[in-house]
């Protein structure tokens, strides 16, 4: 497994938690303390992140996995074990450029609730214009 140090406020204190991940098998490992750790697994390290951020809502993880607008795509996600997602912006589609590690140090619009990452996906789903299904195409051997 991998290590990686997360900057993090506890009780209005800044330090650093501990996380290994294997994210081929979507493994994540969390250490709040050096007496306690617990194993996340899901399909995904971002999904893993995200459990680990509803379970300690009293941890704010500075890093991008918890930025209000970082969702990985599906093909991110199965490309990179859920590592690298997609920093979202109302209005735009997302490029290459828009693609960040999840465990980058951030500071702005935080969150520890994954439902609000969903909420902002959707809304910039909506904003992008991918909400609104084509009309199917009429059949080229119809007759009138």
């Amino acid at each position: 497994m991998k290590t990686q140090k997360v900057k993090a406020i506890i009780n209005g204190m800044e330090t650093y938690v501990t996380f290994k991940y294997d994210s081929g098998h979507g493994k994540l490992k969390f250490s709040e303390a050096d007496n306690f750790s617990k194993i996340y697994e899901a399909a995904d390290i971002y999904i893993c992140l995200a459990k680990v951020r509803a379970d300690f809502p009293h941890i704010q993880f500075l890093c991008k996995g918890a930025k209000i607008n970082v969702k990985p795509s599906s093909m991110a996600s199965q490309m990179s074990g859920g590592m690298v997602a997609y920093e979202l912006t109302l209005g735009k589609r997302t490029t290459r450029k828009d693609l960040v590690n999840i465990f980058d140090y951030e500071i702005d619009n935080l969150t520890n609730d994954p439902n609000e990452q969903d909420e902002f996906y959707k809304k910039w789903i909506t904003s992008i214009g991918a909400d609104r299904v084509a009309p199917p195409e009429e059949s080229v051997n119809e007759k009138n």
